[in-house]
């Protein structure tokens, strides 16, 4: 009996040891996070951090990770957008109380201002998801879809601007601050590519617009997944009006399962770059066509 309590001890401690190893911050173990985050932690305060693209990636990619995982592990916030709510406003809120010393800021500011990392991001971002895409269920789910998604919009558009009018707001704050946020689709997806068109036109920072836009779609986001789940929920009990997830309504003639099977394989670097080329272009194109016909570049990309 002895040496059976001696060992479940053992055995529980090993299980946890294995479990807390396991643990993830970001795409790193978690022992592998906290030597990194400390090493990183201690050059900062000694002020340290080579101010170029090395130093901003270490500081964005330590905290970024952290909050990320920590917004997607709360009940309730994480699936309102946790991760990116948190990576958002936690820095700001730690700027604003002037808990970053120079050194850390200067290194950030180099990444994110002068380089611009946030436009490769949004690039690569929006241009993987578009051309990610089946080919043939885009094609045909967009002529199938277009006008019910234009419709919709419109009305969206309408009823929105009309509420927001009738509490004394102004249209065009309303319009383009709250209706068009919410339409946009998230925030990383959404509000981010936003606010570079918004500040191609109004000339204020993307940064402060952002602030702006979070508000009206994390309310959005809000009453989209409530909308889904009720959705959901009648789909579930009413098989023949469900999808099953399908984008586009497939009939007995058509032969999509070229299309429904998955086509992922291993990484190809050389595609990958390939992608990177890909979305550099596109936006440089954008840039191009802003300077031909005057409208904002990282609007005109996207079309």
């Amino acid at each position: 009996m002895e040496t059976i309590s001696k060992k479940m001890p053992q055995k529980d401690l090993s299980e946890h040891s294995k479990a807390w190893q396991n643990r993830r911050i970001g795409s790193v173990p978690l022992p592998v996070y906290l030597v990194l985050a400390t090493l990183i932690l201690v050059t900062g305060w000694f002020q340290q951090l080579p101010v170029n693209m090395l130093g901003g990636f270490a500081v964005i990619l330590t905290l970024g990770w952290l909050l990320g995982t920590i917004g997607a592990t709360i009940p309730g916030l994480k699936h309102f957008g946790g991760p990116a709510i948190l990576s958002l406003l936690v820095p700001s809120i730690l700027v604003f109380f002037n808990l970053f010393n120079p050194n850390v800021l200067e290194a950030t500011n180099v990444l994110m201002k002068q380089a611009n990392f946030l436009y490769f991001y949004i690039a690569c971002l929006v241009c993987g998801s578009i051309l990610g895409m089946n080919r043939k269920i885009l094609i045909q789910g967009l002529f199938r879809m277009i006008i019910p998604m234009l419709l919709g919009m419109v009305c969206a558009m309408g009823v929105g601007t009309l509420v927001g009018v009738i509490l004394g707001l102004d249209w065009q704050h309303t319009l383009f601050y709250v209706v068009t946020p919410v339409l946009a689709g998230g925030i990383g997806e959404g509000i981010l590519p936003l606010s570079l068109g918004y500040s191609a036109i109004t000339g204020v920072g993307s940064e402060q617009l952002v602030a702006q836009l979070i508000p009206a779609t994390i309310i959005g986001n809000f009453f989209a997944i409530l909308c889904t789940a009720l959705l959901n929920r009648f789909g579930e009990k009413h098989p023949s009006y469900s999808g099953q997830g399908q984008l586009v309504k497939i009939g007995h003639s058509e032969d999509m399962s070229d299309a429904l099977k998955d086509n992922s394989g291993a990484l190809d670097v050389k595609l990958m770059g390939a992608g990177v080329l890909t979305a550099c272009s596109l936006f440089i194109a954008g840039g191009l066509l802003q300077h031909l016909t005057g409208f904002p570049g990282p609007v005109m990309w996207l079309f």
